[in-house]
């Protein structure tokens, strides 16, 4: 894994590039550009839940199927599949397209609303097409870096334009041609790996790799519905202003999962070919490795974001600051350490030609989500749709790792996964002890930070679970 540990430390890098500014724009700038209109805020997370929702389902799974396929066929073959991926996304972008036209037949004044809705929808489905070309090859860094951070950056740039006397309808624009341009970029980096056209897709089981795109597209977009629906589901019960207060508190938790999803992206195309070879030691290594890395990284993350809680509340103006948003942050990053820390169980059903059981265990989990949004948010608010995301979750990742143990005899977890698991989870309980007894927000501070510190080195220094990036010589000892 020093392949994946090095994009994977790059890729976190540049994804943490994009949570500093992500805290910047949602924590610090959009409270004071738009003061008073937390609706506004509301509005605009409610647009992008629903167009990556939209986008996950309009690229037909083909960016997963480009990395799962590609590294078993030939050149031509690779050339017909490129051109299939192609013209399927493109038919989909133009169903899209004709849903839109329809939707302003029926009411002409959903269309501003609706148009950009389009625009970024259809900018993110191809977007995942070349990236996900790329990441075959693993080149994974500059489309991680477009996805992570630029896309932040075209948030920067609306608000600092409303911030100069521009409005709701300029900021629209700005997003609109920033994620066209993020688009193109990506296109123009994958241009070198691109293969050449070629229509004749016999050369291709078609049959089999629809069945596996959709199958794909189904599992893979049961994930992101469920990490979108409760911003819907609190915009339908609750309304647009909630959806703003519980977005800042989700952004917070859900820090802890940035390094997570950098190893995903970085050890897929690993993962595809070993299991391409039918190398099942180094599926197995991959696996355990994973987990125990990811669960010491979002551990580590998560006492920090849970040390420094207090001040992360002062960045807000009091307008935007709210009850229940430390149980939010608790039961985001407790979802998130217990995604991370089940390793790469959903990949390797995706890759072992077991897809279905993906799709059936996320439509499982988008049942569970809703029915718990459904019988939880009216009872507890905002509060209730992080609970109902931290069930659905934890029975939706052991569930998997069941599947990988029945199918192929493999689990993630080894002895030394449950040491770390409890020094972790004894931090934790430190840190509260500190919240709970010691006054005042400076000491507080203090002693969370140092004994995140302590944890983090007593791992890299004492444990395996960072081996892959021991690059820094002065911890070696």
């Amino acid at each position: 894994m020093g392949k994946v540990a090095k994009q994977s430390l790059w890729n976190s890098a540049n994804a943490y590039l994009g949570v500093l500014l992500g805290a910047f724009n949602g924590m610090y700038l959009f409270p004071r550009v738009f003061l008073n209109e937390p609706d506004f805020y509301g509005e605009i997370n409610t647009l992008l839940a629903t167009a990556t929702i939209i986008s996950s389902f309009g690229h037909l799974g083909f960016p997963i199927a480009i990395g799962t396929y590609l590294p078993k066929l030939s050149r031509a073959q690779k050339e017909s599949f490129w051109t299939l991926s192609l013209l399927a996304t493109f038919l989909s972008s133009l169903v899209l397209s004709l849903a839109a036209l329809v939707i302003y037949q029926f009411n002409p004044d959903w269309m501003g609303s609706v148009s950009y809705l389009l625009l970024v929808s259809l900018s993110m489905l191809l977007f995942e097409v070349f990236a996900s070309l790329s990441q075959n090859y693993s080149k994974v860094i500059f489309p991680q870096f477009l996805k992570n951070t630029f896309r932040r950056l075209i948030i920067l740039a609306a608000l600092i334009l409303c911030a100069y006397g521009g409005g709701q309808d300029e900021f629209y624009l700005v997003l609109g041609i920033g994620y066209v341009l993020q688009l193109l970029a990506v296109a123009w980096y994958a241009l070198p790996d691109m293969p050449r056209w070629n229509f004749n897709i016999s050369t291709i089981d078609l049959r089999e790799v629809l069945k596996y795109g959709g199958f794909v597209m189904l599992a893979s977009a049961s994930i992101l519905v469920v990490s979108k629906i409760d911003i819907l589901m609190i915009r339908t019960m609750l309304g647009e202003a909630p959806v703003a207060f519980y977005s800042i508190a989700f952004f917070i938790g859900s820090v802890v999962a940035v390094p997570v999803k950098s190893i995903i992206v970085s050890i897929r195309p690993f993962m595809s070919k070993a299991w391409a070879r039918n190398d099942m030691k180094e599926v197995n290594q991959l696996y355990k490795k994973s987990a125990l890395t990811q669960l010491a990284l979002t551990g580590f993350l998560f006492l920090v974001v849970w040390s420094n809680f207090d001040i992360a509340m002062l960045i807000l103006p009091y307008e935007y600051r709210f009850d229940g948003a430390a149980t939010i942050v608790f039961f985001i990053g407790l979802s998130e350490i217990i995604k991370g820390a089940t390793g790469t169980n959903g990949m390797i059903l995706t890759v072992s030609n077991k897809q279905s059981y993906n799709f059936y265990s996320g439509l499982v989990l988008i049942i569970l989500t809703i029915v718990g949004n459904a019988w939880l948010i009216p009872k507890m608010g905002i509060v209730g749709a992080a609970l109902a995301s931290l069930l659905a979750l934890s029975i939706f990742n052991f569930f998997k790792i069941y599947l990988v143990h029945r199918f192929y005899q493999l689990l993630p977890f080894g002895k030394e996964f449950w040491i770390v698991a409890i020094a972790i989870g004894l931090s934790l309980f430190g840190v509260q002890m500190v919240h709970k007894y010691v006054d005042g927000i400076i000491p507080v501070l203090v002693i969370g930070n140092l004994w995140s510190l302590v944890l983090v080195i007593i791992l890299y220094k004492y444990t395996k679970a960072l081996d892959d990036f021991k690059v820094f010589k002065f911890l070696k000892g």
